[in-house]
């Protein structure tokens, strides 16, 4: 067999997968799903980074952000991340009135609200359409509230645990969050976190809402990733389609025992 003279390869104008550009001729990585980077000096040891997301709705609330990464036995890995949440909509109250009362008592955990506000309300109940519209707020609580209609919603039955929206609210919100943390997994393959901490870069969460993410190992799959949840006292996909997680994730990984 004749001798091979073998040569990196090189391509002046960068280089692609079915077209699309993955390093353009400027040397820029364009389009890749992870970047991998190997320590010369220790083979045991690489870097990756990559996106992350997920979606949260009325009916998945807490969930593993995409993709994971697995991990092998017998390894030492620093996992952080940059965590930015997204969504469209407009707080949402829930009510009571009595039967013939014009008074419209509110719960909506940290409104916010002081005594004497004007606020702008849609109510969900279209048959109460005509009730839309500004109205003045009596500050009970830091969660409750109430506000008087100019006639009754209904003269002869009480409304029980309807919702409303307030529109006079922003409708979009945003939470980012900062993440460090280190991952051991054992010489059986079970993974546990050794350390981690958190930190709120931006914290602009509706009221009613409670919006959290956190480092999470799983031991069926082997995986780590990061899960972010949310608790809401009413449905979040009234004007949009859920939240919306995003993170940059780094991962430093390498053998505990070299």
């Amino acid at each position: 067999m004749a001798t091979q003279n073998l040569k990196s390869f090189q391509s002046e104008g960068g280089f692609s997968v079915s077209e699309a550009t993955i390093i353009d001729a400027d040397r820029n990585i364009i389009d890749a799903h992870t970047v991998k980077v190997l320590d010369n000096n220790n083979d045991k040891t690489f870097k990756k980074e990559y996106m992350a997301h997920l979606g949260l709705t009325d009916v998945v609330q807490s969930g593993e952000m995409l993709p994971t990464h697995e991990v092998e036995a017998d390894r030492i890995v620093f996992l952080s991340g940059f965590f930015l949440a997204t969504w469209v909509g407009y707080p949402v109250a829930v009510f009571d009135v009595n039967a013939n009362s014009t008074q419209v008592n509110c719960t909506l955990p940290d409104h916010g609200l002081t005594t004497g506000d004007n606020i702008v309300i849609d109510f969900s109940n279209n048959a109460r359409d005509s009730a839309n519209g500004t109205y003045s707020v009596t500050v009970v609580d830091s969660s409750t509230f109430n506000f008087n209609t100019t006639s009754p919603l209904d003269v002869n039955a009480p409304i029980l645990q309807e919702n409303l929206e307030i529109t006079s609210y922003p409708l979009n919100w945003e939470y980012a969050a900062k993440i460090e943390s280190a991952v051991i997994s054992s010489p059986t393959q079970t993974l546990t976190i050794a350390a981690s901490t958190t930190t709120v870069v931006k914290d602009n969460v509706p009221p009613g809402h409670t919006w959290t993410i956190v480092p999470t190992v799983n031991n069926v799959t082997n995986v780590l990733t990061f899960t972010p949840s949310v608790a809401s006292n009413a449905g979040i996909e009234l004007r949009g389609n859920g939240i919306r997680w995003s993170g940059k994730v780094e991962i430093v990984y390498s053998q505990r025992n070299y």
